[in-house]
């Protein structure tokens, strides 16, 4: 890992650790290192259109093993508070998180990163995989819970419903069910679709 990837990758970090969440605030923390994992995945898909070279499948859908060691470095370094589930910027990672901020990211990848950072925030760690592993399947491949959550993909994908997370056709995929079968359960439940998907 160069050194210029290395910077890369902390201030993706750090831009997600300082980007405004649900309440509008900047710092709003992080919901551990799982949603990290997945909120870096989803961010360098919608600004890179690449998938990274230190991205592979894992136990819990894509890993980056780089961000993980960065993120202990940006910790070691008195940056972050990595306290699972949560992480945040300590007060001497509010200062510079807020320059690399301001000057390394345009204003096209602040909102792409501001609104994947709102966007799973109230989410669960099982909904934000289940959302992960519907779109990116390949990722899934060596995940130890993907057999658990195909298990109770109907009630995550209505859950992602109700909450106007996802569209039916994403739906459909989560619940493992055809998009006609999908439809007829929603109207069942008399559930309205509000489409807002993840943005990547």
């Amino acid at each position: 890992m160069s050194r210029d990837e290395i910077l890369e990758m902390e201030n993706y970090i750090l831009a997600l650790a300082y980007a405004p969440g649900r309440s509008g605030q900047t710092s709003e923390p992080i919901g551990g290192k799982t949603v990290l994992q997945k909120l870096l995945f989803h961010v360098k898909k919608a600004i890179q259109d690449t998938k990274g070279p230190g991205e592979i499948p894992h136990f819990y859908g894509p890993f980056d093993e780089q961000a993980e060691v960065v993120a202990e470095q940006l910790e070691a370094s008195g940056y972050l508070r990595i306290l699972d589930p949560r992480i945040e910027l300590t007060e001497r990672g509010v200062h510079e998180a807020e320059k690399v901020w301001k000057s390394d990211f345009s204003q096209r990848e602040r909102t792409i990163i501001e609104n994947l950072k709102v966007f799973f925030a109230d989410l669960t760690v099982d909904e934000i995989l289940a959302i992960t592993y519907a779109k990116y399947a390949e990722t899934a491949t060596d995940s130890i819970v993907r057999k658990e959550l195909e298990l109770r993909g109907k009630e995550i994908a209505i859950s992602l419903v109700k909450k106007g997370k996802i569209g039916m056709d994403l739906g459909s995929k989560i619940a493992g069910m055809d998009l006609s079968e999908f439809m007829q359960e929603l109207s069942r439940r008399k559930i309205a679709v509000i489409e807002r998907e993840v943005a990547s």
